[in-house]
């Protein structure tokens, strides 16, 4: 395993580039905050004399406390040759997400007070909107911000993400080489081209992205010569595409030949004389409908007057 560390003092390498995954990172900040609500509603359930919001600051503390050194510890155990964690080890280097809520149970299961067990409430669906409400609470109050939560994050992912899969481990001697490399960081964030557009993500998920980027132009998949944005693609093909197959104008009399919207001139110049034909046969077959229905308008007519 590569070195946890690369610290200033082993190689004086003080620039550190600070990128990672946002969106891994952002999922860890909504962890950690659905972590500090759960905590809190669950230590306090049935406590008539504490409330959710009187000992959140408290455990803020020691859940980030908790997480950071229970990530460390994890990774240096293993380092040192200690317990087998190396189920543990593949999800965090892998799944840092869901390692980081395999820590959050940990954490919570320890912080749930007798008293919520003995209320009733503990896996109740009030317990769940309990959580949800006091979650709200927090991101409205601002108790625990989001740059704090992503630095407690950050922090873990450092700890478990050995091999940089979800975040920069480089560290520089001097600012400008920190610069220049910042500038082509896998990590660094990348705003989308396409017209209309305006998602932002890393490098890395530049083609992440781009597989399904709604405002992406695409060539027509009925090769019409037509490009068309992919979430119009759709539409496109079933409306106003000129390769959009269609039938014949003379269809229900005869001719059921089908082809592009496009060549819709070129067909009925081509089989003139065939649609005439079913045009005189359809008249025809009118004309001798005609005829019988007058030969008994006659008939009842006769039987009417005798």
């Amino acid at each position: 395993m590569d070195n946890l560390e690369n610290t200033s003092e082993d190689k004086g390498l003080n620039f550190l580039c600070n990128l990672s995954d946002v969106e891994v990172v952002h999922s860890m900040t909504q962890l950690l905050l659905h972590a500090l609500a759960t905590a809190s509603v669950d230590s306090t359930t049935g406590d008539m004399f504490k409330s959710p919001a009187s000992v959140a600051i408290g455990m803020k503390t020691e859940l980030s406390g908790y997480m950071s050194q229970r990530s460390e510890t994890l990774v240096r155990q293993s380092m040192d040759g200690g317990e087998d964690h190396s189920d543990q080890l593949t999800k965090a280097s892998s799944r840092p997400t869901e390692f980081l809520s395999d820590l959050i149970d940990e954490f919570v299961t320890s912080k749930r007070g007798m008293l919520s067990h003995v209320s009733g409430l503990f896996s109740s669906e009030s317990r769940l909107n309990k959580i949800k409400d006091f979650m709200q609470k927090l991101e409205t109050d601002n108790s625990w911000a989001q740059d704090e939560r992503k630095a407690t994050a950050w922090a873990i992912l450092e700890n478990i993400d050995s091999k940089g899969i979800f975040h920069c481990p480089e560290r520089f001697d001097m600012p400008d080489k920190l610069a220049e490399h910042t500038s082509q960081c896998k990590f660094r964030i990348l705003n989308c081209t396409n017209d209309g557009c305006v998602a932002s993500f890393c490098a890395i998920h530049t083609e992440k992205h781009d597989a399904v980027c709604p405002f992406k132009l695409l060539p027509c998949e009925q090769l019409c010569e037509q490009h068309v944005m992919r979430s119009e693609m759709d539409k496109h093909c079933g409306t106003v595409c000129p390769m959009k197959l269609t039938n014949c104008p003379f269809f229900r009399i005869g001719c059921e030949t089908a082809f592009p919207q496009c060549s819709l001139d070129n067909h009925c110049s081509r089989f003139l004389q065939t649609h005439l034909m079913y045009v005189v046969k359809v008249i025809t077959r009118q004309g001798d409908c005609v005829n019988d229905m007058d030969q008994r308008l006659q008939l009842l007519e006769k039987r009417c007057n005798h």
